[in-house]
């Protein structure tokens, strides 16, 4: 338990790229700047959210595979919001795409890290994307500045690569390290497929896809504008990596619940200018808190998106509250059903196994002593 306390609050140690924060910071901030000083500030809060979606894409290896990365990102995450936001307003229909989506998406992401990455991505902003449908803007409206703001923000990333590369070349070597490898999408698809034989293959989508399907029942009878963010946590705190265990969840659930609070307390008091700036600080320090200390990475990025889902708009006590019992809605069913069940089932079936085995000599030997 103390370990675990020490591991929340402390902060790993991380090479720091001044220039990749800045330019994070500004790709965020820019397009909501932008918006509010043209009087369309939902719009520029799209273009953010388009912006965020590529964010974590085109960082390692040369100019081929950040492209790659960046245009896969792009594209799956441009399909993935317009096609929510065109079943976003019919709501039952909205929570079988969300958790098909989330099943599928789990299913494909299992063939390397840059799929699971894009996968994951897919299934938070279908969530968004449907909740965004219900708005007044149009699935086609929230399409064009969502590319905008991916386009903006992927500029920024290859410009950000390019500056590197006019440096020192001595500095660019111990940056970027030895090059990346090319991509081997079939031989990681071949594995993929061997592993979909056995029931490993298939156990993180079933737990994402049942805990999402909860997530979407409860949603669905419990009242409330803002119920999609009970499915947004789940997306969030299900993870694929098993040895992760409900800890990391745990800070996750942390870390959300903390960042609701805050991010709900700082729409009542900041302009919208302090907030553009808001946004421009966490889209900066995010990339490095994500691995420094990820209770504090999700701190930071559920007020983010709050703001980019909330900005203009008034955040009663009331909405507040609604808020937090959603997020920890969310991290119940993420741990009650996409965790525990997967964890303990399994080792309660192997001791009965085990028991059993241990039976069997006792039952033959006690049978040939009474032979």
């Amino acid at each position: 338990m103390k370990d675990h306390a020490a591991r929340v609050l402390s902060f790993e140690r991380i090479e720091i790229d001044v220039t990749r924060l800045v330019l994070s910071g500004v790709a965020l901030a820019l397009p909501v700047a932008i918006g509010a000083a043209c009087g369309h500030l939902a719009d520029g809060l799209t273009a953010t959210m388009g912006a965020l979606l590529i964010s974590a894409a085109g960082h390692e290896g040369g100019w081929r595979a950040r492209l790659t990365d960046l245009g896969a990102s792009a594209a799956v995450g441009a399909l993935t919001v317009w096609l929510a936001a065109l079943i976003g307003p019919n709501t039952i229909a909205a929570g079988f795409w969300i958790v098909a989506m989330a099943f599928g998406a789990a299913l494909v992401g299992g063939i390397g890290t840059l799929e699971g990455r894009i996968a994951a991505n897919a299934t938070v902003f279908t969530v968004i994307g449907a909740h965004l449908g219900t708005g007044p803007d149009s699935p086609g409206h929230i399409l064009l500045f969502m590319v905008l703001g991916m386009l903006a923000g992927a500029a920024l990333i290859l410009g950000t690569h390019g500056v590197s590369r006019l440096v020192s070349p001595l500095w660019r070597r111990g940056l970027d390290g030895p090059p990346s490898p090319d991509w081997p999408f079939r031989r990681s698809v071949k594995k993929w497929r061997a592993k979909l034989r056995t029931m490993r293959g298939w156990q993180y989508p079933l737990r994402l896809g049942t805990a999402m399907a909860v997530a979407e029942v409860v949603s669905h009878f419990r009242p409330g504008a803002h119920t999609y963010w009970i499915a947004l946590t789940v997306s969030l705190v299900v993870l694929r990596d098993e040895t992760a265990s409900p800890a990391r969840a745990v800070e996750r659930g942390l870390g959300t619940t903390i960042g609701v609070l805050i991010g709900g307390l700082l729409l009542g008091v900041l302009p919208t200018w302090g907030m553009v700036a808001l946004i421009g600080a966490i889209g900066a320090v995010r990339p490095y808190l994500k691995v420094a200390n990820y209770t504090a990475y999700a701190a930071v990025m559920t007020p983010l998106i709050t703001m980019l889902n909330e900005l203009g708009q008034d955040m009663s006590w009331a909405v507040l509250r609604e808020r937090v019992l959603d997020t920890l809605l969310g991290c119940v069913i993420g741990l009650g059903v996409g965790y525990l069940p997967w964890r303990t089932v399994p080792q309660l079936w192997r001791k009965l196994q085990l028991r059993r085995a241990e039976a069997v000599p006792e039952a033959e030997y006690d049978h040939s002593a009474r032979g």
